[in-house]
């Protein structure tokens, strides 16, 4: 049989990001890399909470009845646990619609884990309503991949053909694969979860022909880092915010080194359409 008429085999690798999955030597898996004096200096992190000193292992106190102000010394593992207690707090504004839950399971992850993958059945809901939602015909993966194949099926004999497997590839190549930067997800906790998807591997499992209809199953594999680099903490958009302080210290300095995680998600779409 030619290349010319063979059927595309599956599974079919239909798209690959340039960024691998379990890339541990990532900017944001760093953990433990930093000093007090780089946190203070180049960080600008001399403040880190309210009333926890990290780096005097201090608790303020300032009580009503008198101006004297109250200092408790604390263990490293006693200040961990309150800065960890108050990241969930401080998380409130970013997550108290929808997905909170899934937020607060990835910190006390983060907190407990010790750097194993993080997966889990609510994030890959997230991530399936994420694509599916998305009806964009100009940024949609999977109304492109449509496209394609209603476009370039071979009726008569029910398939797809081997030679044009490139198109596929060229039509998810130019859409915007799915990730948590809608305004919404600055306030459900996918934001915080997730945010960007930092590698993606899209696969058509199947496709079934049956006279001017069709069904393909396609699948999505997502993995981003629960963890900061040097550029998050530095932004003007974050590095004020309590939250991301914490956050930051506890992954990256020394004392602490609360190791970052990969993050896994997964979706199956199913895809029908019709000859026009």
């Amino acid at each position: 049989m030619s290349r010319d008429t063979q059927a595309l085999c599956f599974p079919f690798t239909v798209y690959q990001t340039q960024n691998r999955m379990d890339d541990r030597r990532a900017d944001d898996m760093y953990c433990g890399d930093l000093t007090e004096r780089q946190l203070k200096e180049v960080f600008r992190l001399e403040k880190i909470f309210g009333k926890i000193d990290p780096w005097t292992l201090e608790r303020t106190d300032f009580p009503i009845s008198n101006f004297a102000v109250i200092r408790h010394k604390m263990t490293h593992a006693e200040v961990a646990q309150r800065l960890f207690d108050e990241f969930r707090r401080d998380s409130w504004p970013f997550s108290f619609l929808g997905y909170r839950q899934l937020f607060l399971d990835m910190v006390n992850h983060f907190q407990c884990g010790c750097g194993r993958p993080f997966s889990s059945s609510l994030l890959n809901f997230a991530y399936k309503n994420q694509i599916e939602s998305d009806l964009s015909s100009v940024n949609s993966s999977w109304l492109k991949i449509k496209n394609v194949l209603t476009a370039n099926i071979v009726w008569d004999k029910g398939y797809y053909p081997d030679k044009l497997k490139n198109q596929l590839t060229l039509a998810v190549s130019n859409s915007v694969l799915p990730r948590f930067d809608r305004w919404k997800d600055n306030i459900n906790g996918l934001g915080m979860s997730v945010h960007g998807v930092y590698a993606t591997h899209i696969t058509l499992r199947s496709l079934l022909v049956e006279e001017k209809n069709y069904r393909a199953v396609v699948h999505y594999k997502g993995q981003d880092h629960f963890g900061l680099d040097n550029r998050d903490i530095m932004s003007p958009k974050f590095h004020h915010l309590n939250i991301f302080r914490i956050w930051f210290v506890l992954q990256r300095w020394q004392k602490f080194a609360y190791r970052p995680f990969m993050t896994n998600m997964e979706a199956t779409i199913t895809i029908e359409g019709k000859l026009c």
